[in-house]
């Protein structure tokens, strides 16, 4: 079993549990591609800087291309 580093408190699950209406959720393949995000619709008109920032980490330049686009 891996032992975490002393800084990194182990996380519980039940944290990832309740998702809030406002949540973006990336995930990223082992390989570290982009595989699929998940967005509200609220926020598409004006995502926050940060998600824009991610998101052109992985070479997306508009948000609004994703919209029922499959990315891997």
């Amino acid at each position: 079993m891996n032992q975490l580093p002393e800084n990194q408190e182990e996380l519980d699950d039940e944290e990832f549990d309740e998702y809030d209406p406002t949540d973006f959720g990336f995930i990223i393949a082992g390989d570290g591609t982009l595989k699929s995000i998940q967005f509200p619709e609220a926020l598409m008109e004006d995502p926050p800087k940060e998600v824009l920032k991610i998101l052109r980490i992985f070479g997306i330049k508009n948000i609004h291309t994703l919209v029922d686009h499959t990315l891997h």
